[in-house]
């Protein structure tokens, strides 16, 4: 069976820009969830700044990529194709000709829990992609089915449509469309208190800056007496 949604809902694009600002690495502070690391999704070439979009999703069987291409057929500008094949490494379902359509349709980025090829052509365009794999052996147009804009799972971190991707060079936060407020309001702080402890540091010096967990490091020692 198979299930294509050809709409679905999106955040609001200020709030989508606002999460963007912030680094998977910030929210990593006080987070413990919800992220994807670099291991397992790795960014073609090296992301210079941090970005974010709301996940267009499409699950693939591993060696057939028709439903990646009809996927595209609803990216709006700014979006994040998600696709979830499995984490096939022999059969690639991305490569320079998938990559030119969603440019021009407006894409923000890829994740690919699966293979990649022409990643040559891929770095030269500039378009951001990640991958578990890449491969010089590609899927083909079977039709053996596959779904759009469903609920997927990458690296045990479920995504559904319009949840928000942000991205970077470290990895991958996925923002539940509903909670973006609160995420937003993590990410601030904790983006604030990092820029503070760099302010810190460079006016303390290492050894100044150090002090302020030697309480705690005390703490330890006492519980383990």
């Amino acid at each position: 069976m198979i299930t294509i949604n050809t709409s679905i809902k999106r955040p609001d694009p200020e709030l989508v820009r606002q999460l963007g600002e912030i680094t998977p690495s910030d929210y990593g502070h006080q987070l413990n969830y919800q992220f994807i690391s670099a291991s397992k999704m790795k960014p073609l070439f090296p992301i210079e700044t941090p970005f974010a979009g709301p996940a267009v999703t499409v699950r693939i069987p591993p060696n057939d990529v028709l439903l990646t291409c009809k996927a595209l057929d609803y990216i709006q500008p700014g979006d994040i194709v998600v696709i979830d094949a499995s984490a096939e490494e022999r059969y690639a379902c991305w490569g320079e000709v998938t990559t030119r359509i969603a440019m021009e349709k407006g894409a923000a980025a890829a994740i690919v829990n699966g293979a990649i090829t022409d990643t040559i052509a891929l770095r030269d365009l500039g378009f951001k992609v990640y991958s578990h794999s890449v491969s010089p052996l590609t899927t083909k147009f079977y039709g053996l089915g596959g779904d759009i804009n469903v609920p997927v799972s990458i690296s045990g971190c479920v995504i559904q449509p319009g949840d928000v991707i942000v991205g970077s060079n470290d990895g991958l936060l996925v923002v539940p469309q509903d909670e973006i407020p609160a995420y937003l309001k993590i990410g601030k702080s904790a983006k604030e208190l990092d820029e503070q402890n760099l302010q810190d540091l460079k006016m303390l010096g290492a050894e100044t800056f150090l002090r302020r967990w030697d309480s705690k490091w005390e703490d330890m020692l006492e519980k383990d007496e």
